[in-house]
Order: structure tokens, then sequence, then C-alpha cells
């Protein structure tokens, strides 16, 4: 991912993607980002040279995430809800063939703990690189693979199928028949190996519709993307509201602009005349109305199209050309005919040059675009945007963005705003209304048997107590 993040989000958007899961990711620490385009990363990563994975939400599923459970470098949880309908999407990147058996058993015991905590009633959606090869051959595991593999099995991937068995999840990638280049996911010279999988509930499979491997995607050079088309009877999921237009007053900046506005606003407060005979509230709004319009008609309104992504600036015509045509070295090299080992090897020249070359013209635009933000730091108004752009990131790191449900006495997840606000108040009535007889000891005196009210007051991760007590 490093360097990589808003061409991955350009992919997400021109295939039409809502959910990808990332491994091997080599980001360190445990956090959110966004990367263009209104996707969100939420990742996990340990010392930054080695595995890591993450999952991407597009800019409507984000906005509904429940939980976000990070076990460690090699799985993710993501829990959101849609509707009614509750999601776990789990990303998973197993330990390669030559690892420490100890490493693979912790790696299993902790998906078995993942797997064992995710409810019956919740739908689970996992994608991963597990290292491992299910094989061309169903044997004994046809409840969960469709017989339309690739290979031979290995130890690695019938480790897979028993614990698919174990918790009834079809590996989707063997339930649909393809030829061999939308089955490889990843192919390193000649070898070509189908290690990256898919796995849904059996009782889930008549939602999936289709799961293939794109093969002329360049995001990696070995590893293919693998996607999966899922189809849910739900309501139309809904966007963001379109946000009213906004006054530029930053253009006050502009000397000349400050002056027409304050000339125009003093000329209309004088034709307002006496306001002596009028209240303080009409004096105001009428002022107020004034500044507004006149603030509208001299620096004009914002589109309201959103908020730019200040961190993407540098994503120019020129960066995208660059990497339309190293995708297209990609192609070429892929698809040249493996017997041909001459014209294969100058292909594949030809894509690492221009590998090279748009990996500079990315570091060269980032640096252009970040060099304005570094120029301004020592001026009062840059250090403004500094801190403006410091909370922006914070908010934007957030897991959860909105709490978009709760649970109601039973455990049973509210979605509906009148159930929601219901749930609350029934709440806070039984919270601030229960009383509960209380005998010890306060400030190391002893305290005679009272009524004590509890208060909890949930900050975020924190839960503070406040206890009043009455004396009978």
């Amino acid at each position: 991912m490093t360097g990589r993040a808003r061409e991955l989000a350009e992919v997400l958007k021109r295939r039409r993607i809502n959910v990808a899961c990332l491994q091997e990711t080599k980001w360190k620490g445990t956090k959110a980002r966004e990367i263009g385009e209104g996707y969100k990363f939420y990742y996990c990563g340990s010392d930054g040279k080695g595995n890591g994975v993450g999952i991407v939400l597009d800019k409507n599923l984000k906005e509904c995430v429940m939980e976000v459970k990070r076990v460690n470098d090699r799985i993710i949880v993501v829990k959101f809800m849609l509707e009614d309908l509750i999601l776990n999407v789990i990303s998973v990147y197993a330990p390669q063939v030559g690892c420490d058996e100890r490493m693979k058993e912790k790696f299993w015991e902790d998906w078995d703990a993942v797997m064992m905590n995710v409810p019956v009633n919740e739908q689970v959606f996992v994608g991963g690189d597990f290292n491992g090869h299910v094989g061309r051959m169903r044997g004994k595991y046809e409840r969960v693979h469709g017989g339309w593999g690739f290979g031979c099995q290995n130890d690695e991937g019938e480790a897979l199928l028993q614990s698919a068995t174990a918790f009834d999840l079809a590996v989707v990638n063997t339930w649909f028949q393809k030829n061999t280049e939308h089955m490889v996911t990843y192919k390193s010279g000649p070898h070509a190996t189908q290690i990256d999988y898919f796995l849904v509930r059996r009782s889930n499979l008549k939602n999936i519709k289709d799961c293939k491997v794109i093969p002329g995607e360049s995001v990696v050079s070995q590893h293919r993307p693998l996607v999966m088309e899922v189809a849910f009877t739900i309501k139309s999921i809904k966007g963001k509201e379109k946000l009213p237009p906004n006054i530029k007053w930053h253009r006050l900046e502009k000397a000349d602009l400050a002056e027409e506005f304050r000339n125009a606003v003093v000329d209309k407060i004088i034709e307002m005349g006496d306001m002596n005979e009028r209240s303080v509230n009409e004096c105001w709004s009428e002022m107020a109305m004034t500044i507004r319009m006149t603030a509208r008609r001299i620096l004009g309104e914002s589109k309201a199209k959103g908020v730019i992504e200040k961190e993407t600036w540098w994503w120019s015509t020129e960066v995208q050309e660059v990497l339309r045509e190293k995708k297209v070295k990609f192609k070429e090299w892929q698809r040249t005919h493996e017997n041909n080992e001459c014209e294969k090897a100058e292909k594949k020249n030809e894509y690492d040059a221009w590998k090279k070359k748009a990996k500079k013209t990315v570091a060269v635009a980032r640096a252009k675009a970040h060099e304005k933000l570094y120029d301004a730091l020592d001026s009062p108004a840059g250090q403004k945007d500094l801190y403006r752009l410091a909370k922006s990131r914070e908010r934007m790191t957030r897991d959860v963005s909105k709490i978009k449900c709760v649970r109601d006495g039973i455990g049973t997840v509210l979605s509906d705003d009148v159930r929601i606000k219901g749930r609350w108040k029934e709440y806070f009535e039984r919270l601030m209304n229960e009383e509960n007889v209380w005998s010890g000891v306060l400030h190391n005196k002893p305290v005679n048997e009272g009524l004590v009210r509890n208060i909890c007051v949930d900050e975020g991760r924190k839960m503070m107590m406040l206890s009043v007590y009455l004396e009978p």
C-alpha cells in the first residue's frame, strides 16, 4: 500500500467495488484514513516491514460502520449495518508455507476465536490470502468445495477446508467454473497458483452472483485482484445529504474584495436609516441578512460538491496518464505468450521502467502539492490551516463516525430512528429513577444505610461513575 493508496482508490471506483479486503499492506499502526474517491481504509499493522491487513469501504458503507476489531496484523474485522442487515467483513492473511508451525497454530486459534464470536443471525464475508491450495478435486469436502478449484491440494489448503467445514463456510472461488486466467490469484514467472479465497456461509451462497480474478489490474504485479459480486434484498442505501452552498469568506483575504465588501455593507447600513425605533432582534436580523446578501454577491458561493481531500491534490492529469500507461505495459507483458521468452523479457523490462517512472511521478507530484503548505507554516494563517488539517485528519481516522443503531433490553439491534429514540428514553428513565440500598464507607468514614443513585457517563471507552449519596 505504500504509495499506492490513491491508485487503489481509482481502481475500486472504476470497477465499482464497494468493499475491498487487503493483505500484506506493510503499514504500521492501527488506524483508519481516507484514500480518495470517498473510500476509507481501516488497517492494522505491526512493524511496517511485513504482514498487515486492512479493509476498504466506499463513501456510503463507511457511514454504516458499527465496530472495528483489529485482532492482530493478520486478522481484522469490520462490522456494519445495511438497514436491518448486519454484515461482518473479515480480512485474513495466513502464514506462508515455510513459516514456523507455532505461528500457524496461533493464526488458526485466532481465526477460530473470531468466527465463534460472530452471532448466527449476522452475515459473514471473508476475503483473505490463506497461502494454501484447496486444489481442483473436492474429495471429502464436497459441502464447502464447489469442485472448480485450481492445482493440487496441500496441507495449508486442507487446513482451510477443515476450518470451513467446522464453521459451515463455502469457498466461493470453487463454486464458479472459470478459465485458468480467471482462477489464478498469484502469478510470478512460470509459477501460477490459487491462494486467495472468498468465504461465506453456505446459506448465503444463493446471494453470490459471480466470483473471478481480474488479471488486467496492475496495482501489484504478482497478486491479482479477486472480485465477488453479491446481491442483497434491502432498501437503497442513502448517501450523504447534499449540503447547502457556503459563502466563500476566505476571499476576504484579498484586499480589493475586502474593500468592496466593506463599502457595500456600510452603504447598505446607511440606507437602512435610524435603528433606534426597532428592537435589538430586528436590527440584528436585518444587519445579518444584509451582510450575507452582500457577501454572496461579492465573494460568491461554493457549489456544495463536498470537501476536496487535501491529501490527494497531487492526483493530477499527468500522474493519471503515467499510471494509465503503466497499466497498458502491464497488460502487454501479461498477454505475451510464455514460449516467446525474448518478447516476454522485453515486455517485462518495459513494464518495470514505467513502474519506476510512475513511482517517481507520484513522489514529485506529492512533494509539489505539499510545498505550498510547508512554505506557509511560518505565517499565522499557515499555522491555522495546519491546525484545521490536523483536526480534519483526526476526525477521518475515527473508526465509527456516526452511531446508526443501539441494542434494546434483550440485545436486539434497533436501526429505526423512532425506536432508537424510544430506547434512549427508556434507558434514561430507568437510569435516573432506579434506587438502590447501599451501606459502606465513604472517605474512610462510616456511612449510614441510604439511597444511592448512580449515573453512568460514557466517554468513548471510559466509564465514569458519579454517585449521589442521600442521607435517610
